[in-house]
Protein backbone atom coordinates (compact mmCIF):
# COMPACT_ATOMS: atom_id res chain seq x y z
CA UNK A 1 0.00 0.00 0.00
CA UNK A 2 1.79 3.08 -1.14
CA UNK A 3 1.55 6.21 1.44
CA UNK A 4 1.69 9.51 1.02
CA UNK A 5 1.38 11.21 4.27
CA UNK A 6 2.40 14.67 4.54
CA UNK A 7 3.24 14.96 8.16
CA UNK A 8 6.61 16.78 9.01
CA UNK A 9 6.11 15.97 12.87
CA UNK A 10 4.92 12.71 14.90
CA UNK A 11 1.48 12.01 16.20
CA UNK A 12 0.29 11.70 19.29
CA UNK A 13 -1.89 8.39 20.51
CA UNK A 14 -4.01 9.02 23.88
CA UNK A 15 -5.01 5.88 24.62
CA UNK A 16 -5.49 4.12 27.90
CA UNK A 17 -5.61 0.49 26.74
CA UNK A 18 -2.14 -0.93 25.70
CA UNK A 19 -3.22 -2.63 23.05
CA UNK A 20 -5.20 -0.47 21.11
CA UNK A 21 -2.24 1.72 21.83
CA UNK A 22 0.32 -0.37 20.87
CA UNK A 23 -1.82 -1.47 17.18
CA UNK A 24 -2.48 1.91 16.41
CA UNK A 25 1.07 2.82 17.08
CA UNK A 26 2.18 -0.08 14.81
CA UNK A 27 -0.47 0.98 11.97
CA UNK A 28 1.05 4.45 11.57
CA UNK A 29 4.18 3.55 11.45
CA UNK A 30 3.67 0.47 8.68
CA UNK A 31 1.90 3.57 6.87
CA UNK A 32 5.35 5.49 7.53
CA UNK A 33 4.04 7.91 10.20
CA UNK A 34 6.28 8.62 12.91
CA UNK A 35 3.68 8.09 16.14
CA UNK A 36 4.08 8.46 20.09
CA UNK A 37 2.16 7.38 22.68
CA UNK A 38 0.79 8.25 25.99
CA UNK A 39 -1.68 6.48 28.50
CA UNK A 40 -3.59 9.37 29.68
CA UNK A 41 -5.10 13.02 28.88
CA UNK A 42 -2.59 14.58 31.53
CA UNK A 43 0.38 12.57 30.30
CA UNK A 44 -0.24 13.34 26.75
CA UNK A 45 -1.02 17.11 27.64
CA UNK A 46 2.99 17.26 28.85
CA UNK A 47 4.65 15.75 26.29
CA UNK A 48 2.55 18.17 23.86
CA UNK A 49 3.88 21.28 25.96
CA UNK A 50 7.71 20.13 25.35
CA UNK A 51 7.03 18.08 21.57
CA UNK A 52 5.05 19.40 17.99
CA UNK A 53 3.05 17.34 17.46
CA UNK A 54 1.22 16.89 13.75
CA UNK A 55 -1.97 15.02 14.86
CA UNK A 56 -3.61 13.89 17.65
CA UNK A 57 -5.56 10.47 18.00
CA UNK A 58 -7.42 10.39 21.28
CA UNK A 59 -9.59 8.12 23.66
CA UNK A 60 -12.36 9.67 25.05
CA UNK A 61 -12.65 7.37 28.64
CA UNK A 62 -9.27 7.64 30.24
CA UNK A 63 -8.21 8.00 33.73
CA UNK A 64 -6.78 11.35 35.34
CA UNK A 65 -7.43 13.50 32.17
CA UNK A 66 -10.33 12.73 29.96
CA UNK A 67 -10.53 12.94 25.91
CA UNK A 68 -12.74 15.89 26.01
CA UNK A 69 -10.54 18.13 28.64
CA UNK A 70 -7.59 16.91 26.80
CA UNK A 71 -8.82 18.19 23.52
CA UNK A 72 -10.42 21.61 25.17
CA UNK A 73 -6.81 21.99 27.25
CA UNK A 74 -4.62 21.71 24.10
CA UNK A 75 -6.85 23.81 21.61
CA UNK A 76 -6.58 26.62 24.16
CA UNK A 77 -2.60 26.72 23.54
CA UNK A 78 -2.27 25.70 19.94
CA UNK A 79 -5.75 26.76 18.07
CA UNK A 80 -4.95 25.03 14.65
CA UNK A 81 -4.07 21.88 16.27
CA UNK A 82 -6.19 18.41 14.70
CA UNK A 83 -7.60 15.86 16.66
CA UNK A 84 -8.89 12.34 15.60
CA UNK A 85 -11.45 10.98 18.04
CA UNK A 86 -10.70 6.83 18.70
CA UNK A 87 -14.06 5.20 20.79
CA UNK A 88 -16.00 2.75 21.58
CA UNK A 89 -18.89 4.74 22.16
CA UNK A 90 -21.57 5.28 19.20
CA UNK A 91 -24.28 7.12 20.71
CA UNK A 92 -25.23 10.03 18.30
CA UNK A 93 -25.61 12.32 21.45
CA UNK A 94 -21.85 11.71 22.24
CA UNK A 95 -20.50 11.84 18.67
CA UNK A 96 -22.16 15.39 17.97
CA UNK A 97 -20.67 16.55 21.31
CA UNK A 98 -17.07 15.77 20.13
CA UNK A 99 -17.70 17.15 16.95
CA UNK A 100 -18.49 20.34 18.33
CA UNK A 101 -14.88 20.57 19.73
CA UNK A 102 -13.65 20.52 16.44
CA UNK A 103 -12.12 17.62 15.72
CA UNK A 104 -10.94 16.22 12.09
CA UNK A 105 -12.73 12.89 12.44
CA UNK A 106 -14.63 10.26 14.66
CA UNK A 107 -13.63 6.06 14.58
CA UNK A 108 -15.13 3.56 15.98
CA UNK A 109 -13.50 0.69 18.01
CA UNK A 110 -12.54 -1.53 16.81
CA UNK A 111 -9.57 -0.19 14.92
CA UNK A 112 -9.74 -0.86 11.17
CA UNK A 113 -6.71 -0.78 9.00
CA UNK A 114 -8.28 0.43 6.08
CA UNK A 115 -10.30 3.13 7.85
CA UNK A 116 -7.61 4.45 10.14
CA UNK A 117 -5.47 4.58 6.33
CA UNK A 118 -8.41 6.62 4.69
CA UNK A 119 -8.52 9.01 7.78
CA UNK A 120 -5.07 9.96 7.76
CA UNK A 121 -4.57 9.97 3.93
CA UNK A 122 -7.22 12.71 4.18
CA UNK A 123 -5.50 14.52 6.89
CA UNK A 124 -2.33 14.24 5.29
CA UNK A 125 -3.94 16.21 2.07
CA UNK A 126 -5.42 18.48 4.25
CA UNK A 127 -2.76 19.26 5.81
CA UNK A 128 -0.73 19.85 2.30
CA UNK A 129 -3.29 22.15 1.28
CA UNK A 130 -2.89 24.44 4.44
CA UNK A 131 0.63 24.08 4.17
CA UNK A 132 0.62 25.74 0.82
CA UNK A 133 -1.96 28.30 1.98
CA UNK A 134 0.17 29.17 4.53
CA UNK A 135 3.16 29.83 1.83
CA UNK A 136 1.42 31.42 -0.42
CA UNK A 137 0.14 34.32 2.68
CA UNK A 138 3.43 34.22 4.61
CA UNK A 139 5.19 35.23 1.06
CA UNK A 140 2.59 37.62 0.52
CA UNK A 141 2.61 39.19 3.86
CA UNK A 142 6.64 39.23 3.69
CA UNK A 143 5.76 41.61 0.64
CA UNK A 144 3.74 43.60 2.53
CA UNK A 145 5.97 44.23 4.60
CA UNK A 146 8.47 45.32 2.96
CA UNK A 147 6.02 47.56 1.07
CA UNK A 148 4.62 49.05 4.46
CA UNK A 149 8.58 49.83 5.60
CA UNK A 150 9.41 51.40 2.06
CA UNK A 151 5.66 53.77 2.62
CA UNK A 152 6.77 54.82 5.80
CA UNK A 153 10.67 55.33 4.96
CA UNK A 154 8.65 57.73 2.32
CA UNK A 155 6.06 59.02 4.13
CA UNK A 156 7.75 62.84 4.18
CA UNK A 157 7.56 63.00 0.70
CA UNK A 158 5.87 62.91 -2.75
CA UNK A 159 5.98 59.29 -4.34
CA UNK A 160 6.95 58.58 -7.86
CA UNK A 161 3.13 57.28 -8.11
CA UNK A 162 1.63 60.13 -6.34
CA UNK A 163 3.52 62.48 -8.59
CA UNK A 164 2.59 60.25 -11.75
CA UNK A 165 -0.98 60.48 -11.04
CA UNK A 166 -1.07 64.36 -10.26
CA UNK A 167 0.31 64.29 -13.99
CA UNK A 168 -1.92 62.04 -15.50
CA UNK A 169 -4.61 64.46 -14.04
CA UNK A 170 -3.38 66.84 -16.26
CA UNK A 171 -3.27 64.84 -18.77
CA UNK A 172 -6.80 63.62 -18.36
CA UNK A 173 -8.06 67.14 -18.10
CA UNK A 174 -5.73 67.80 -21.92
CA UNK A 175 -7.52 64.64 -23.24
CA UNK A 176 -10.92 65.77 -22.40
CA UNK A 177 -11.15 69.13 -23.60
CA UNK A 178 -9.57 67.21 -26.77
CA UNK A 179 -12.15 64.86 -27.14
CA UNK A 180 -14.98 67.82 -26.44
CA UNK A 181 -13.37 70.03 -28.63
CA UNK A 182 -14.08 67.65 -31.60
CA UNK A 183 -10.23 66.22 -31.83
CA UNK A 184 -11.63 62.69 -30.78
CA UNK A 185 -10.23 59.10 -31.11
CA UNK A 186 -7.88 58.05 -32.93
CA UNK A 187 -10.51 55.66 -34.55
CA UNK A 188 -12.80 58.61 -35.48
CA UNK A 189 -9.71 61.01 -36.84
CA UNK A 190 -9.21 57.40 -38.99
CA UNK A 191 -12.80 56.99 -40.34
CA UNK A 192 -13.01 60.96 -40.44
CA UNK A 193 -9.92 60.73 -42.85
CA UNK A 194 -11.51 57.69 -44.66
CA UNK A 195 -14.69 60.08 -45.44
CA UNK A 196 -12.89 62.92 -46.89
CA UNK A 197 -10.70 61.14 -49.06
CA UNK A 198 -13.99 59.20 -50.35
CA UNK A 199 -16.23 61.91 -50.41
CA UNK A 200 -18.61 62.88 -53.71
CA UNK A 201 -19.50 66.53 -53.33
CA UNK A 202 -22.92 67.10 -55.16
CA UNK A 203 -23.84 70.53 -55.12
CA UNK A 204 -24.16 71.42 -51.70
CA UNK A 205 -24.05 67.88 -50.55
CA UNK A 206 -21.90 65.54 -50.26
CA UNK A 207 -21.93 61.30 -50.96
CA UNK A 208 -20.25 59.01 -48.47
CA UNK A 209 -20.16 55.38 -48.71
CA UNK A 210 -22.55 53.95 -46.55
CA UNK A 211 -20.02 51.68 -44.97
CA UNK A 212 -17.56 53.84 -43.65
CA UNK A 213 -20.59 55.76 -42.44
CA UNK A 214 -22.20 52.78 -40.17
CA UNK A 215 -18.35 52.11 -39.20
CA UNK A 216 -18.20 55.91 -37.95
CA UNK A 217 -21.65 55.38 -36.15
CA UNK A 218 -20.71 52.22 -34.56
CA UNK A 219 -17.48 54.04 -32.98
CA UNK A 220 -19.54 56.77 -31.86
CA UNK A 221 -20.82 54.41 -28.91
CA UNK A 222 -17.12 53.35 -27.98
CA UNK A 223 -16.07 57.23 -28.03
CA UNK A 224 -19.09 57.56 -25.70
CA UNK A 225 -17.91 55.09 -23.36
CA UNK A 226 -14.33 56.21 -23.34
CA UNK A 227 -15.54 59.74 -22.16
CA UNK A 228 -17.73 58.23 -19.69
CA UNK A 229 -14.62 56.20 -18.42
CA UNK A 230 -12.33 59.49 -18.42
CA UNK A 231 -15.31 61.10 -16.76
CA UNK A 232 -15.08 58.14 -13.66
CA UNK A 233 -11.19 58.34 -13.68
CA UNK A 234 -11.34 62.15 -13.19
CA UNK A 235 -14.27 62.04 -10.25
CA UNK A 236 -12.30 59.58 -8.14
CA UNK A 237 -8.92 61.17 -8.86
CA UNK A 238 -9.77 63.95 -7.43
CA UNK A 239 -12.00 63.30 -5.03
CA UNK A 240 -11.85 64.01 -1.22
CA UNK A 241 -11.91 61.06 0.53
CA UNK A 242 -11.56 61.88 4.13
CA UNK A 243 -15.31 63.46 4.31
CA UNK A 244 -16.46 59.89 2.71
CA UNK A 245 -15.16 57.54 5.26
CA UNK A 246 -17.35 55.88 7.58
CA UNK A 247 -16.35 53.14 10.00
CA UNK A 248 -17.51 49.90 8.03
CA UNK A 249 -17.99 46.09 9.48
CA UNK A 250 -16.81 42.67 8.27
CA UNK A 251 -20.31 42.12 6.80
CA UNK A 252 -20.50 45.13 4.86
CA UNK A 253 -16.91 44.64 3.29
CA UNK A 254 -17.91 40.77 2.61
CA UNK A 255 -21.56 42.38 0.65
CA UNK A 256 -19.23 44.94 -1.62
CA UNK A 257 -17.11 41.75 -2.25
CA UNK A 258 -20.16 39.73 -3.41
CA UNK A 259 -21.61 42.22 -4.62
CA UNK A 260 -18.40 43.37 -7.10
CA UNK A 261 -18.98 39.73 -7.92
CA UNK A 262 -22.38 39.18 -8.71
CA UNK A 263 -22.30 42.69 -11.05
CA UNK A 264 -19.44 40.63 -12.94
CA UNK A 265 -21.39 37.45 -13.29
CA UNK A 266 -24.45 39.39 -14.20
CA UNK A 267 -23.37 41.81 -16.85
CA UNK A 268 -20.83 39.41 -18.41
CA UNK A 269 -22.44 35.93 -18.55
CA UNK A 270 -21.54 35.66 -22.60
CA UNK A 271 -17.88 36.75 -22.04
CA UNK A 272 -17.40 34.25 -19.45
CA UNK A 273 -18.96 31.69 -21.13
CA UNK A 274 -16.78 31.96 -23.76
CA UNK A 275 -13.59 31.42 -21.79
CA UNK A 276 -15.74 29.38 -18.71
CA UNK A 277 -14.37 31.19 -16.23
CA UNK A 278 -15.70 30.33 -12.61
CA UNK A 279 -15.94 33.07 -9.76
CA UNK A 280 -16.89 31.19 -6.61
CA UNK A 281 -18.70 32.58 -4.07
CA UNK A 282 -16.91 34.14 -1.17
CA UNK A 283 -17.04 33.42 2.03
CA UNK A 284 -17.86 35.25 5.30
CA UNK A 285 -15.05 35.82 7.36
CA UNK A 286 -15.42 34.18 10.87
CA UNK A 287 -13.41 37.22 12.88
CA UNK A 288 -15.42 39.90 13.05
CA UNK A 289 -13.47 43.98 12.21
CA UNK A 290 -14.10 47.43 11.71
CA UNK A 291 -12.69 49.94 9.14
CA UNK A 292 -12.54 53.36 8.25
CA UNK A 293 -13.61 53.35 4.02
CA UNK A 294 -14.92 54.99 1.83
CA UNK A 295 -17.44 52.02 0.61
CA UNK A 296 -18.73 53.31 -2.86
CA UNK A 297 -14.99 54.03 -4.09
CA UNK A 298 -13.68 50.63 -2.21
CA UNK A 299 -16.28 48.59 -4.52
CA UNK A 300 -15.64 50.24 -7.62
CA UNK A 301 -11.81 49.08 -7.55
CA UNK A 302 -13.36 45.98 -6.39
CA UNK A 303 -15.00 45.43 -9.57
CA UNK A 304 -11.92 46.90 -11.25
CA UNK A 305 -9.45 44.02 -10.36
CA UNK A 306 -12.35 41.68 -10.82
CA UNK A 307 -12.64 42.52 -14.10
CA UNK A 308 -8.85 42.78 -14.27
CA UNK A 309 -8.48 39.04 -13.64
CA UNK A 310 -11.67 38.13 -15.74
CA UNK A 311 -9.48 39.64 -18.41
CA UNK A 312 -6.37 37.91 -18.32
CA UNK A 313 -7.62 34.68 -16.76
CA UNK A 314 -7.12 31.60 -18.32
CA UNK A 315 -9.47 29.51 -20.29
CA UNK A 316 -11.73 26.83 -18.02
CA UNK A 317 -10.02 28.19 -14.90
CA UNK A 318 -11.26 29.81 -11.43
CA UNK A 319 -10.90 33.23 -9.88
CA UNK A 320 -10.19 32.77 -6.52
CA UNK A 321 -11.16 35.65 -4.08
CA UNK A 322 -10.63 35.08 0.07
CA UNK A 323 -10.15 37.04 3.30
CA UNK A 324 -7.38 36.69 5.92
CA UNK A 325 -6.42 39.02 8.66
CA UNK A 326 -2.93 39.53 9.87
CA UNK A 327 -0.74 42.19 11.70
CA UNK A 328 -3.57 44.81 11.96
CA UNK A 329 -4.44 44.57 8.37
CA UNK A 330 -7.70 43.14 6.60
CA UNK A 331 -6.57 41.41 3.28
CA UNK A 332 -8.91 41.12 0.33
CA UNK A 333 -7.18 38.23 -1.92
CA UNK A 334 -7.57 37.80 -5.74
CA UNK A 335 -5.81 34.72 -7.15
CA UNK A 336 -6.38 33.86 -11.12
CA UNK A 337 -4.67 31.50 -13.22
CA UNK A 338 -2.96 33.03 -16.73
CA UNK A 339 -1.60 31.69 -19.58
CA UNK A 340 2.06 31.92 -19.40
CA UNK A 341 2.06 31.00 -23.76
CA UNK A 342 0.19 34.16 -23.76
CA UNK A 343 1.11 36.50 -21.00
CA UNK A 344 3.69 36.85 -18.84
CA UNK A 345 1.50 37.18 -15.48
CA UNK A 346 2.93 39.97 -13.23
CA UNK A 347 6.70 39.24 -13.29
CA UNK A 348 8.66 40.43 -10.07
CA UNK A 349 11.03 43.05 -12.07
CA UNK A 350 7.08 44.63 -13.39
CA UNK A 351 5.43 44.74 -9.80
CA UNK A 352 5.67 48.14 -9.59
CA UNK A 353 5.46 49.66 -13.08
CA UNK A 354 1.92 47.46 -13.72
CA UNK A 355 0.30 49.94 -11.42
CA UNK A 356 1.84 53.01 -13.58
CA UNK A 357 -0.52 55.11 -15.66
CA UNK A 358 -1.03 53.42 -19.40
CA UNK A 359 2.12 50.95 -18.71
CA UNK A 360 0.45 47.99 -20.84
CA UNK A 361 2.33 44.35 -19.91
CA UNK A 362 0.50 42.66 -22.19
CA UNK A 363 -0.73 43.13 -25.58
CA UNK A 364 -4.71 44.28 -26.39
CA UNK A 365 -7.17 41.93 -24.17
CA UNK A 366 -11.17 42.57 -24.65
CA UNK A 367 -11.26 46.56 -23.36
CA UNK A 368 -14.66 46.19 -23.94
CA UNK A 369 -15.89 44.75 -20.99
CA UNK A 370 -19.10 45.54 -19.37
CA UNK A 371 -18.94 47.64 -15.85
CA UNK A 372 -15.26 48.80 -16.80
CA UNK A 373 -15.45 52.28 -15.64
CA UNK A 374 -11.97 53.50 -15.72
CA UNK A 375 -10.00 54.88 -18.35
CA UNK A 376 -7.81 52.37 -20.80
CA UNK A 377 -3.96 52.10 -18.73
CA UNK A 378 -5.55 53.90 -15.64
CA UNK A 379 -7.11 50.87 -13.82
CA UNK A 380 -4.41 49.26 -11.71
CA UNK A 381 -3.16 52.98 -10.82
CA UNK A 382 -6.61 53.92 -9.85
CA UNK A 383 -7.00 51.21 -7.58
CA UNK A 384 -3.48 51.68 -6.15
CA UNK A 385 -4.28 55.66 -5.61
CA UNK A 386 -7.98 54.62 -3.91
CA UNK A 387 -5.66 51.83 -1.31
CA UNK A 388 -3.59 54.54 -0.35
CA UNK A 389 -6.04 57.23 0.56
CA UNK A 390 -7.45 54.72 2.60
CA UNK A 391 -4.07 53.98 4.34
CA UNK A 392 -3.31 50.75 3.06
CA UNK A 393 -1.65 48.59 0.63
CA UNK A 394 -1.80 47.11 -2.80
CA UNK A 395 0.06 44.35 -4.31
CA UNK A 396 -0.23 42.61 -7.46
CA UNK A 397 2.68 39.42 -8.71
CA UNK A 398 3.40 36.36 -9.69
CA UNK A 399 3.25 33.34 -6.36
CA UNK A 400 3.58 29.18 -6.96
CA UNK A 401 0.49 28.11 -6.05
CA UNK A 402 0.60 23.94 -4.99
CA UNK A 403 -3.09 23.98 -4.79
CA UNK A 404 -4.46 23.71 -8.08
CA UNK A 405 -3.40 20.07 -9.10
CA UNK A 406 -0.23 17.45 -8.81
CA UNK A 407 2.23 20.33 -10.15
CA UNK A 408 2.93 23.74 -8.67
CA UNK A 409 1.08 26.73 -11.19
CA UNK A 410 2.22 30.19 -11.31
CA UNK A 411 -0.75 32.42 -10.98
CA UNK A 412 -1.53 36.02 -10.26
CA UNK A 413 -1.91 36.82 -6.71
CA UNK A 414 -3.66 40.49 -6.26
CA UNK A 415 -4.10 41.25 -2.51
CA UNK A 416 -5.70 44.84 -0.72
CA UNK A 417 -4.49 45.40 2.90
CA UNK A 418 -6.47 47.61 4.77
CA UNK A 419 -5.84 49.13 8.08
CA UNK A 420 -8.21 47.60 11.01
CA UNK A 421 -9.49 49.91 13.55
CA UNK A 422 -8.58 49.29 17.10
Amino acid sequence: MAFRLNLHNPILIVEDQAETRDLIARLARSFGVDADTAPDGQAGYEMAESKEYSLYLVDLEMPVMNGFDFIKKIKEKKPESLFIVISGNDVPEIIIKVMKLGIFDYIIKPIDRERLYQVLDRISEFIRLKESERILIQENEERLKAQLNWILYKQSWLTDLEKNIDLSKSTLNNLKQSFFSGGGFGAIVSIVEILQASAKKDNSSYNFSSDVVELLFENIYYTKKGLRSLEKSLEILNKNFQNSFQKTNSEQIHDLLERSRLKLENSNQQYKKKKNVIIPQISLPTNGYDIDADPDSLGRIFTELLINALKYSSNNSVINIYISISGGYLNINLKNEFDPQSIPGIPKNKELLVKQPFYRLAGFVDENLEEEEYFTGLGLTIVDFVIKKHGGIFSIHNVIDHTLGEKPVEVVLATVSLPILD
